[in-house]
């Protein structure tokens, strides 16, 4: 695995920034840290399981009222004690196991919708009290969660791979994709210096680069497994 030094050297030749005052080392730290975050969420989203992980958030629901007088959901904080290590985008949350006190349980798998999808199944009187299909949504801090006869809960979501804090900190991007940090990290630094014409461009470039070598990982991960099959096949 590839060392913040290592990474940062290769960043600084890549981007014929050597001697350059405006990209100190604390500023390539930063940026070689953003960059591997952005790696890790698109290997997420591309279905890289690497990362995944789950806790209970029980303890930490607490009734809430949502554009209600009365207390119509249940909500917990996300942050330390609870989503510990997550990771802070869009799609961290994987979904959200749900049941009640009763026997047997009832809810099951609650999935994130839209704000509004969740506000019209609240005003959806009609299927009060027998709803049953949970759901839920992040807002200000909060995972909001409904119907509020939840009682149990756990959430399965993404952390975060680790800051590189030293210049011997090794990356957690398996060393397949390592590259990719240096050539996200490269590109912002580009952006910085007014080089870069068509971001969006470049960067569905990048993202379409990540796609195609995560295809070929996959690929190359199938085909050690089928391997592997078939000599223990043999040797049985």
């Amino acid at each position: 695995m590839a060392t913040l030094l290592e990474l940062r050297d290769e960043i600084i030749l890549s981007a014929g920034i050597k001697g350059n005052p405006d990209f100190p080392p604390t500023l390539l730290n930063r940026k070689i840290n953003h960059a591997q975050r952005y790696v890790q969420t698109e290997l997420n989203g591309l279905g890289m399981k690497k990362w995944e992980t789950s806790q209970s958030i029980t303890a930490g629901l607490t009734a809430a009222a949502y554009n209600s007088s009365s207390n119509n959901v249940k909500k917990v904080a996300v942050g330390q004690t609870y989503f510990l290590n997550m990771l802070e985008s869009p799609k961290s949350i994987i979904h959200i196991e749900t049941n009640d006190s009763s026997d047997p349980p009832n809810y099951g798998i609650a999935r994130e919708v839209p704000i509004q999808n969740f506000e019209e199944s609240l005003a959806n009187t009609y299927l009060v009290p027998t709803t049953k299909k949970p759901i839920f949504i992040r807002l200000s801090g909060y995972v909001w969660l409904a119907p509020v006869g939840i009682t149990v809960a756990t959430a399965h979501y993404y952390k975060a791979v680790a800051d590189l804090s030293t210049d011997a900190s090794s990356t957690e991007i398996p060393i397949e994709f390592e590259d990719f940090i240096i050539k996200k990290t490269v590109l912002e630094i580009k952006i910085m210096k007014g080089e870069v014409q068509d971001v969006q461009l470049k960067q569905a470039e990048l993202d379409k680069e990540i796609q195609s070598s995560y295809e070929k990982f996959l690929g190359k991960m199938q085909e050690i497994q089928r391997v592997d099959i078939t000599n223990k096949g043999k040797l049985s």
